[in-house]
């Protein structure tokens, strides 16, 4: 089984994302068709049930071409995905509805996203990924003390991440989120030397 998201933009133009669906069980293909379609979605309990994967994930980006690239291959892994364009909305978003993670721009025109995870943080303790553009030392080692279980970095490899959701979810879900967060710290100050 084989999802592919690729983005490809030039200067000027809007990029695009696409998603071949090659499941090799017609059902599940059909479900998968329906799940990026307008149609009635399989519900997170039904997903569970047949991939034995669950989570519902908050994507927050202002640019559209990340979120859908997100989404896509979100849900082609399993995911139920909700999608935020600023950080108000994120808030708004995170405090009316629950979410298994939170994957969430820095820089936004609105409110930045290391606000929004300040503010989160006094109410909630949802698990976030920042997913930046900024790869500075600084930028990231102020993502961690913010919080973030993860700092993911643009460019990514959208195809591999839904293994990498699934991975700090698991984590997360056996208490090792700061463990993790320590981690991914030390790999830093080793890349550093």
């Amino acid at each position: 089984m084989q999802g592919r998201g690729v983005v490809r933009a030039r200067a000027g133009a809007v990029a695009r994302a696409t998603l071949r669906a090659e499941h090799p069980d017609p059902e599940r293909r059909r479900k998968l068709e329906l799940a990026g379609s307008s149609e009635e979605r399989p519900s997170s309990q039904d997903r569970s049930l047949e991939t034995g994967r669950s989570g519902r994930l908050l994507i927050v980006d202002d640019e559209p071409s990340v979120r859908l690239l997100c989404k896509v291959n979100l849900q082609f892994a399993g995911f139920e995905v909700v999608e935020a364009e600023n950080g108000s909305q994120a808030l708004e978003l995170a405090q009316a509805e629950d979410f298994d993670l939170i994957l969430l721009d820095v820089m936004m025109p609105d409110i930045g996203g290391h606000e929004v995870l300040r503010r989160l943080s006094e109410k909630s303790n949802v698990p976030v990924v920042f997913l930046s553009a900024r790869t500075g030392l600084a930028d990231l080692r102020e993502g961690y003390a913010l919080g973030a279980v993860d700092y993911i970095t643009k460019p990514f490899d959208p195809i591999a991440l839904g293994d990498k959701v699934r991975e700090v979810m698991a984590r997360v879900a056996r208490g090792e989120a700061d463990a993790y967060r320590q981690e991914r710290l030390d790999e830093l100050d080793d890349n550093r030397s």
